[in-house]
């Protein structure tokens, strides 16, 4: 057994004996602490930043009047598109400016001609924001969620003097036989069919299966931008399970807040992180539930403007 391997093991007795603990709480059930979300109030917008591969969009969402907080910027997991993160950015839109970009390749943004490494993606998201005025010091807070959680700290690695804090969910840190077993089931090129089976699989994920906490039509939205990348849709992960990830999160000087609400498949790797990081914070939360950015925008509000607004 080698040492990541020892490590999820351990990880996972954690993650059990935390449950016992909490299980013996009887005030809040596991991830009982959700709520269908209230419906869009048309805040967001849309906009397009160019880096060297072409235009890169996002939504973003102001408040009425500059607070002078810093900016906070959201990359989503694959295979969607910013409006992952649209309940949160009217909702932290209220206080600050919220961004939420399409990945290189998804939603709306130019694809890059082959699979990039996640260095790649980072720096053209570094080229976006330095389109939008970003970077030399003028900082913004980033935030991720599975492939965003590895977009997110690489940009606070590699531009200290962009990022000034940095908020994670979900992080896929995969080393060891782990990564190599991810490599063999996500590198895999997508058959379209003309049955349609592979969009009915997607069907299956995203709306058939859902939360019912989660309204139809937002279902429906996400279900929409998992299948835009079509065939391509694999190219993220070429990012993912090739990313050196262990000596990027050493590097960051930026304080770090990693999240686990209830339920999160990646909860584990997630709490590897925590030991390697300068500044890092681990927050558990089993009274939420796995989503979140969809069904519990006011705690997951709650628990960023904390950190985000708080002393370093």
């Amino acid at each position: 057994m080698d040492l990541n391997r020892r490590m999820l093991l351990g990880a996972s007795v954690g993650q059990a004996i935390a449950a016992k603990a909490w299980a013996a709480e009887p005030a809040v059930k596991p991830g009982s602490n959700g709520s269908s979300p209230p419906p869009l109030k048309g805040l967001i917008r849309k906009g397009y930043a160019n880096s060297s591969i072409g235009q890169m969009h996002y939504h973003y969402v102001e408040p009425p009047q500059d607070t002078g907080k810093t900016p906070i910027v959201f990359f989503h997991p694959n295979p969607f598109s910013g409006i992952y993160f649209s309940y949160t950015l009217e909702e932290l839109g209220k206080d600050r400016k919220a961004i939420a970009f399409d990945s290189p390749g998804y939603g709306e943004s130019a694809r890059p001609s082959k699979p990039a490494t996640m260095e790649e993606v980072a720096a053209y998201m570094a080229e976006a924001l330095e389109d939008m005025g970003y970077g030399n010091g003028n900082k913004v807070d980033v935030s991720g969620f599975h492939t965003g959680a590895y977009i997110a700290p690489e940009l606070a690695a590699a531009r200290p003097d962009m990022v000034r804090r940095v908020v994670l969910s979900g992080v896929p840190f995969w080393e060891g036989e782990l990564r190599e077993e991810k490599r063999r089931d996500l590198l895999n090129e997508i058959i379209l069919t003309e049955d349609g089976a592979t969009v009915m699989h997607e069907w299956e994920r995203w709306v058939a299966h859902r939360n019912p906490l989660i309204p139809l039509d937002r279902a429906y939205d996400l279900f929409v931008k998992s299948v835009t990348s079509g065939k391509y849709e694999w190219w993220a992960y070429y990012g993912v399970v090739n990313y050196d990830a262990r000596p990027r999160f050493q590097q960051i000087e930026a304080p770090v807040l990693l999240l686990n609400p209830s339920g999160e498949a990646l909860a584990a790797t997630t709490r590897l992180v925590l030991p390697l990081l300068k500044n890092g914070k681990l927050i558990e939360r089993p009274d939420l539930p796995h989503q979140i950015y969809d069904i519990a925008v006011p705690q997951m509000a709650e628990i960023y403007r904390e950190f985000l607004d708080g002393p370093a």
